[in-house]
């Protein structure tokens, strides 16, 4: 996998990575940035993300630093003079690390031109057919990520760090650094409930409203519940985001299910890694909880199960091809929404991914 223009980044340079968005994508750039970062190959490694997406790298503190990028959109975004002068900060300040190489591993115009302004001496990113809206043409170096386009997120950033001469991502998987305060809140919250780490099933039942086409229906989740604790003696916990609050409200009141409270990422994620096993869709929290060793049932329906593949072995895909559309809810056939994939189906590849694999965890911050 080499570059349009070999070319490789020399040991001690001042890299910035950007990769502004989604939470799951910068989630699948960790493995990358770590294994980096433990090289000591760079003087310096930074990434460039949107600023609601800095608190993860917190708790996977995997780079010396953390340049949050100012949205466009909600609060600055209805206030253009703060915004363009939080802008401007922004800039100056990234300008001010004379970074050797900016590589942009999102691919997109606004990523691109991005990299442009940072003031970096020579620019990266991802090659024609590689990334989108043009953005190819901004690049001092091109690169070419694999033999096609449809490869998975990991592949993809693993084959820029090799076409750069950059060491890229090792086998493991990471821990978060949740501060003790979050963790005993946790705690308090299983232990209320009867509940033991790691004799439970986590099930993340939300998506974006937008991406409501990757949910898989919250009756399916329930008869996954009942084939659980059935079959396994396992209660299942419940995990959700904002647009799930009236269907969390609805649960039906039962012994082996809990909905745990509106948490923020660091009570998630812990509660997740105290968990026996994930099953969710494709999602932030999904890949997240295969990065971290967590046993996981993804349900990629209608996305890619290539591109959007889980890291590590402790990981099961269930997908259907022509799914489309989202769950129309009591009365659907589940044809052609995320209801197609079955409940025992997913109890199954649970069943396969609580195999043991034995891959060892690494600690994120080291």
């Amino acid at each position: 996998m080499l570059s349009f223009t070999a070319m490789v980044v020399e040991r001690g340079s001042r890299l910035l990575v950007i990769r502004l968005s989604s939470l799951g994508d910068v989630a699948r750039l960790l493995p990358c940035l770590h294994s980096l970062k433990a090289s000591g190959y760079l003087a310096r490694l930074d990434l460039a993300v949107e600023d609601r997406f800095a608190p993860l790298l917190e708790l996977f503190p995997v780079v010396d630093r953390v340049v949050a990028y100012p949205r466009g959109n909600g609060g600055l975004g209805y206030r253009p003079l703060a915004w363009a002068r939080a802008m401007g900060s922004y800039l100056t300040d990234l300008r001010a690390a004379r970074y050797d190489w900016s590589v942009d591993l999102h691919g997109i115009l606004r990523s691109a031109l991005l990299g442009q302004v940072s003031g970096a001496a020579r620019t990266a990113g991802y090659a024609r057919g590689f990334g989108k809206e043009g953005s190819h043409l901004l690049y001092d170096v091109p690169l070419i990520c694999g033999a096609t386009p449809r490869i998975s997120r990991y592949a993809r950033y693993a084959g820029a760090m090799a076409a750069l001469g950059l060491p890229g991502p090792t086998e493991g998987y990471l821990s978060p650094r949740v501060r003790e305060g979050d963790r005993a809140e946790v705690e308090r919250f299983l232990e209320g409930r009867g509940l033991e780490p790691r004799r439970f099933l986590f099930a993340f039942i939300g998506t974006s409203r937008a991406q409501a086409y990757k949910r898989w229906p919250l009756e399916r989740f329930l008869e996954l519940a009942s084939l659980v604790w059935e079959g396994m003696r396992l209660p299942t916990v419940v995990g959700w985001g904002p647009d799930e609050a009236r269907e969390v409200a609805a649960l039906p009141s039962r012994g082996h299910l809990h909905a745990i409270p509106d948490w923020p990422l660091p009570q998630l994620l812990e509660c997740i890694k105290s968990s026996t096993a994930f099953v969710g869709a494709d999602t932030g929290a999904m890949h997240l909880a295969a990065l971290m060793g967590v046993p996981t049932a993804a349900l990629l329906g209608p996305t890619d199960p290539v591109l959007n593949e889980p890291w590590g072995r402790r990981a099961r895909i269930l997908s259907r091809p022509g799914i489309h559309r989202p769950c129309s809810g009591p009365g659907c056939d589940h044809r052609s929404c995320m209801g197609a994939i079955g409940a025992r189906e997913v109890f199954d590849g649970l069943k396969e991914a609580l195999a043991p694999e034995g891959q060892a965890v690494v600690d994120s911050g080291h």
